[in-house]
């Protein structure tokens, strides 16, 4: 028995793919490149009349120490996202199945699995954030080298995310319009 979609899941599917490719592609806040960041970073760590971070191990291991803080913080709101992903895709699968009062994957069964589609995207994507990085030899042989190196991985991480972020909320949006679209009997 195949699935009839009606005017709302045609709209809500075309809306919820617009939307999607909105805020996969759309990042104003994503700095082109990390450069400011760096020189930043190394006058903050470096002290007047001394020579760079690179000659002063102190200097160079605490700034390090400060850009390997920001991925472990970035890792932090990846299991953050990953566990609120984890909530919303249960709460739809409760809500989604035969024996609840409301059912609504029986009424809009393309859209709840395009939902579970985007949020299945969002916890990848953070998964995907969890591989181990070793980083190239060239990168650890100075200081700013690797901060270069560990700046422009926040970047990326940064990057992606965001993106994740987006799936989530975007998701959680569209749970919101399916259950009030279910209860009015849209």
């Amino acid at each position: 028995m195949g699935t009839v979609m009606g005017p709302f899941d045609l709209i809500f599917t075309g809306a919820l793919i617009v939307a999607t490719t909105g805020a996969m592609t759309w990042f104003p806040d994503i700095p082109g490149g990390t450069q400011g960041h760096h020189e930043a970073l190394t006058a903050r760590f470096e002290r007047s009349g001394d020579d760079g971070i690179d000659e002063h191990p102190s200097y160079g291991d605490a700034a390090v120490a400060y850009v390997d803080r920001i991925v472990d913080r970035q890792l932090t709101k990846a299991r953050g996202i990953l566990s609120f992903d984890g909530l919303i895709l249960a709460f739809l699968g409760l809500i989604a199945r035969d024996n609840t009062k409301l059912d609504i994957a029986k009424a809009h069964m393309v859209p709840v699995l395009s939902l579970m589609g985007l949020l299945a995207g969002s916890s990848a994507i953070c998964l995907f954030l969890f591989r181990a990085r070793w980083g190239y030899v060239a990168d650890l042989r100075t200081f700013s080298r690797e901060m270069a190196a560990t700046l422009a991985l926040t970047r990326q991480r940064s990057y992606w995310i965001e993106r994740t972020v987006r799936l989530s909320l975007l998701s959680l949006g569209g749970i919101v319009m399916l259950v009030i679209a279910t209860v009015i009997g849209v």
